[in-house]
């Protein structure tokens, strides 16, 4: 009995003398290697990889400190992680130190700054949820008035970083029910379900769509659509007809019979940069509000030079990079174009060109190998060129590993295709 109560007071001891000792900085830190001056490439790398770190941080001081786990993988609770992170930072005082040929950059916010960062994170938008609440509520029965503010109002209730059960202005649930409400009364017609045409030209055929809202057309309701591949093709908005303007959108590069999915985005409403996804916000979609089509297109013909190229005596490029197959294959993989055949004229002529360059770095003591890469693709009505660099550094002296690298390349070489296609 004696041994329990002496640990049992060692314990409170333990417990007392941890919170009376000073709350210690949150801390998010990378390193490099340098030699000489810090770059400022190398000095801008570091400080985002910091900057990463440090919101891992705070991920875990939420968890051990406040019992909050915040869902990153939830679009809004995301927005809400990052603004939160450049609110944190910009209290941050910056530490750099050298050991031997290693420079490492801290980014260091005391506790009771993060504890402040997060109370004014709150604030706001506790402030943007009630006022835009209000704003939703003067509307009364008018709906298409009344969205913009309940929508809002919702994003900014989710936005809020706090432990379960903690007391907010407005109610998500409360925002919820009423932005669900609204969304309830949206009605859509959609009449053609297929968008006919030619790759990289205006539609023959264009997808139709009307929004409505208590039988009113409802304008600047904010959709955006996404390929099946799952990139993001366009941000449309309706008109004051309540139309979506897709006939003024060239058909993507994409496959007969792909999908074209077209979502309601409620990132203007929060300034978000990227899309937010209303089914994070709880929002039902029971009218049909999500828009499916189907693409009917040709399968575009073409002829292709690619060249790829070095002046490096170390660098041997190898026969299955050099060779178009792995381009050709791409080509019919990612939007399913087939050479042109029998001296007939292609739809498209295609040019893609590199060259792979060596370049030493003595400030870092690093071999830098660059390819320096540029896509043509021209037709009937379609125009476009792209440019890009891919680079792999090394520690000099050591040996050119073209295995790695090669593999690399292929996958900068496809990149680079997309990204030119993708292009407007």
């Amino acid at each position: 009995m004696k041994n329990g109560s002496a640990l049992i007071a060692v314990i409170l001891v333990l417990l007392a003398m941890r919170a009376a000792a000073p709350a210690g900085p949150l801390v998010g830190s990378a390193s490099a290697a340098v030699f000489g001056a810090v770059p400022k490439e190398t000095a801008a790398r570091v400080r985002a990889e910091a900057a990463v770190n440090f919101r891992e941080e705070l991920m875990i001081w939420f968890r051990q400190e406040m019992n909050i786990d915040i869902d990153t993988a939830n679009t809004v609770k995301n927005f809400a992680l990052r603004k939160l992170v450049e609110r944190c930072l910009e209290k941050a005082e910056e530490k750099t130190v050298t050991r031997g040929r290693i420079w490492s950059l801290s980014l260091l916010v005391p506790e009771d700054a993060v504890r402040a960062a997060l109370r004014a994170h709150n604030d706001y938008f506790d402030s943007q949820a009630a006022s835009q609440s209000l704003s939703a509520s003067i509307a009364g029965g008018d709906a298409n008035a009344a969205l913009p503010g309940a929508i809002t109002a919702l994003c900014a209730a989710m936005a809020r970083i706090e432990p379960a059960g903690a007391k907010a202005a407005v109610s998500v649930n409360d925002a919820r029910a009423v932005a669900q409400a609204l969304f309830d009364k949206m009605r859509v017609a959609a009449p053609t379900t297929v968008i006919e045409g030619r790759q990289g030209s205006l539609p023959q055929r264009s997808p139709q769509a009307m929004l409505t809202i208590d039988s009113v057309p409802l304008a600047g309701f904010v959709m955006t659509a996404f390929v099946q591949s799952g990139r993001e093709f366009a941000r449309l908005a309706t008109d004051g007809r309540g139309e979506l303007p897709m006939k003024n959108y060239k058909i993507p590069f994409v496959h007969n019979g792909s999908m074209l999915t077209i979502s309601p985005d409620a990132r203007s409403y929060i300034k978000a940069d990227r899309f937010i996804r209303y089914r994070d916000l709880g929002i039902r979609f029971n009218r049909g509000q999500e828009l499916s089509y189907i693409f009917k297109v040709p399968s575009l013909t073409y002829t292709l030079e690619y060249k790829v190229f070095t002046q490096e005596a170390e660098i041997s490029i190898p026969p299955d990079f050099s060779s178009d197959a792995h381009v050709r294959k791409y080509l019919k993989d990612l939007c399913g174009m087939v050479p042109a055949a029998g001296g007939r004229p292609a739809d498209v002529v295609i040019r893609i060109g590199a060259q792979i360059s060596k370049h030493t770095y003595n400030d870092l003591e690093e071999d830098g190998f660059k390819m320096t890469m540029r896509a043509e693709f021209r037709g009937p009505g379609i125009e476009k060129n792209h440019q890009e660099v891919f680079e792999k550094r090394q520690r000099v002296g050591l040996s050119f590993q073209a295995g790695g690298y090669f593999w690399e390349a292929s996958g900068a070489i496809r990149g680079l295709i997309a990204n030119t296609l993708a292009k407007d």
